[in-house]
């Protein structure tokens, strides 16, 4: 084995300088000699590594002048760490990272095509339509789903529904200015949180979208298949037909268009706003008598209770609410709050009228006939059967558009998932024909279809499992938020929220979400064991060396299956995982925020080597102490190979994206500790730098 690095020193002497061991046997040898040349440029090489020790062996380094060298004794320059072996039979010693070292990179001018946009901006309306077309597609499964849990009393909890999103609105508009980077409650967390926590909004996002395919694919075969008066088990293969369809068109690699996503976000307004002026004058033409007549009709004994439960389940007409920080970095500045408060007039101008609507003209008891439908029924009672068959058409193309976002959606999330190594790395295989992310996609279809297919096709089933992630989802922000605040709060903000409005969204949503599964528990049986499949996914590849090293453990008790180099096996896939530097750019050499720094990297990252990278304008603005502190760590955290570059650049968004390029280490792998809000940059503009301490 043969590894350089490069060690800087102050004096322009000539030194030779072993690494070697304290010997308890004779089974374990390192050498490394080193020549110190004029240059103050010192290379390295591990010239001989035997490694067959059983237990873990002390390590001394030495450093001895030569003739004319400095004189410089070899205790200065002494570390003696001794742990006792876990593994008597079979060596650790692999387990050494190898010695960090010090050096000055050159870093290559970064070409202004690399900061280049690979495509234009979002403006405000194309950006609302993306996921407005999931908000208000809502309104197909939403309002029969409201009506048959509240009754009459349903325009009042979707109006609730309404006033508790506002402020929330705000919420998310506070995550997504702050940290303004893809990846909605994920990313917060991924910044504020341990990445096991991350995780968890991981996961429950990709139920959310599960459940936003699912379901916009049902509700869409229900709606034709209705006005077709097609049976159960034809709908049912429909619903399987098109979700396999939509797929199969983002594995030919036809993306989302945001004009295409602009003009079906147009129709499907026009659309509504038929619907709602017809219903009008249908209600004027036929006056007050239907609505009276479902006003009397079972009195109710608990007012508060149904209308409780209506909002509960009212909050699934929100749902697409969550999604527009998932593409926050394809809009231009200042969009996304503008976008929030679209979706927001939106949903309240459609969402409780037309329900009132729905009750003035149309008797509860065709209501609760048509709970899969009740839209395009509502448009053959507003003005006959021609706006029916537009409500249908109209259906088929909104919630065919939900389908297609939801896949999209997750193949965003995941690919970033496994960029940063919580989902297995064969996701970012491309198709070698098509350039798309096929295990992604068929993965994805595999879950949505299982889904369906487990809770045979029930739309209301559905839409209580799409509640409770859609809940779970809004509640992850609120969390980021909350953690954003007290954990990030040098951050800029352009604007604030205070903690209080946050708790009140907070503890809306929660109460919420566990109203939802009081309505039917059952929902909460086939959430948790999709929830506990995915992030028990997660958790094996977060954990996957911890997983592997007691394996070892185990196997260096079992003496017979040592000829089998199973050991050598495990040393590997373990080296292979470990393989990926990380980075952490740093202004200081405060040798605890360091320290604080490798802590971070050892709890939440899988890698043996971590780069200190200072940036620095003249020499002398170097930390006099880095240096030295450095080693320090270096010999701290055997485990790990700590290396320390100093680059004589600005640091700013062109500067890192060379060092990444450089480098080859992507920049979800690249740290930093909190910037002021004083810092000429925001966060967004670095495009995947993280954030992970004060």
């Amino acid at each position: 084995m043969s590894e350089k690095s490069v060690v800087q020193t102050d004096e322009p002497a000539e030194y030779t300088i072993t690494f070697a061991p304290q010997r308890n046997n004779d089974n374990f040898s390192t050498l490394a000699q080193l020549s110190y040349k004029a240059s103050n440029t010192v290379e390295m090489t591990d010239l001989s590594v035997d490694n067959s020790s059983p237990q873990t062996e002390h390590r001394q380094r030495y450093l001895e002048p030569t003739l004319g060298a400095s004189t410089l004794k070899s205790d200065d320059m002494l570390k003696t760490s001794s742990v006792p072996s876990r593994t008597p039979n079979l060596s650790n010693a692999w387990e050494f990272a190898g010695w960090g070292s010090t050096s000055f990179l050159e870093l290559h001018s970064p070409s202004k095509s690399d900061r280049s946009s690979s495509g234009t901006l979002l403006g405000q309306w194309r950006a609302t339509s993306i996921s407005g077309n999931d908000l208000i597609a809502s309104v197909f499964y939403t309002i029969a789903v409201v009506i048959a849990t509240s009754g009459k009393y349903a325009p009042i909890s979707l109006l609730i529904v309404s006033l508790i999103i506002y402020p929330f609105k705000n919420i998310l508009n506070e995550v997504g200015t702050t940290l303004p980077l893809n990846g909605g409650a994920y990313n917060c967390l991924l910044n504020t949180a341990p990445k096991w926590f991350a995780a968890i909004a991981a996961a429950v996002s990709i139920l959310d979208y599960i459940a936003t395919a699912v379901v916009s694919a049902a509700t869409a075969t229900a709606y034709a298949g209705s006005y077709l008066n097609l049976g159960k088990t034809v709908i049912f293969w429909m619903t399987i037909g098109v979700l396999c369809v939509f797929a199969g068109i983002v594995l030919l690699g036809i993306r989302d268009s945001a004009t295409v996503a602009l003009a079906i976000f147009l129709f499907h307004n026009c659309v509504l706003s038929i619907l709602m002026v017809a219903g009008v004058v249908r209600w004027i033409s036929i006056g007050n008598g239907v609505l009276s007549a479902n006003w009397n009709e079972n009195p109710s004994e608990n007012v508060a209770s149904e209308i409780f439960y209506g909002v509960c389940i009212g909050l699934l007409g929100i749902t697409g609410y969550e999604h527009s920080s998932d593409y926050i970095e394809d809009q231009k500045p200042g969009v996304f709050p503008k976008t929030m408060r679209n979706m927001w007039v939106n949903v309240s101008l459609i969402n409780a009228p037309l329900t009132l609507i729905t009750l003035a003209i149309m008797p509860l008891g065709v209501i609760n006939e048509h709970p899969e439908d009740i839209i395009s029924v509502l448009g053959e009672y507003a003005a006959g059967s021609w706006l029916r068959i537009l409500v249908t058409v109209d259906a088929a193309i909104v919630l065919g558009a939900g389908v297609l976002t939801g896949i999209i959606g997750v193949n965003g999330l995941v690919e970033r998932m496994a960029s940063d190594q919580i989902l297995p790395q064969f996701f970012l295989i491309r198709n070698s024909i098509t350039g798309t992310k096929h295990f992604i996609i068929l993965g994805f279809l595999v879950c949505c279809v299982v889904l369906y297919a487990v809770l045979d096709g029930d739309v209301t089933s559905l839409a209580g499992v799409f509640a409770v992630s859609f809940l779970s989802v809004l509640c992850m922000f609120a969390i980021g938020n909350i953690l954003l605040k007290y954990k990030r709060h040098r951050l800029y903000r352009p604007i604030k929220v205070s903690t209080g409005v946050t708790m009140f969204g907070f503890a809306s949503l929660f109460i919420t979400l566990l109203g939802n599964i009081v309505i039917d528990p059952s929902l909460a049986k086939y959430f948790f064991i999709y929830f506990a499949a995915i992030y028990g996914v997660m958790m094996i590849m977060l954990n996957r060396i911890w997983i592997l090293k007691t394996t070892f453990f185990y196997l260096d008790k079992i003496v017979v299956l040592h000829k089998y180099k199973i050991g050598d096996i495990i040393i590997r896939m373990i080296k292979s995982i470990k393989q990926q530097p990380v980075i952490f750019f740093t202004n200081t050499d405060d040798i605890h925020i360091l320290n604080k720094v490798i802590l971070y990297i050892k709890n939440n990252e899988l890698t043996g080597t971590v780069k200190f990278i200072h940036l620095y304008s003249n020499i002398d603005e170097i930390p006099p102490r880095l240096e030295s502190n450095h080693r320090i760590l270096d010999e701290l955290y055997p485990k790990i190979q700590i290396d320390l570059m100093f680059i004589q650049c600005p640091f700013n968004p062109e500067t890192v994206d060379a060092i990444s390029s450089q480098l080859d280490i992507p920049k979800s792998l690249m740290f930093i500790s909190c910037p002021g809000e004083n810092f000429p940059y925001r966060i967004g503009e670095f495009h995947g730098l993280r954030t992970i301490m004060l």
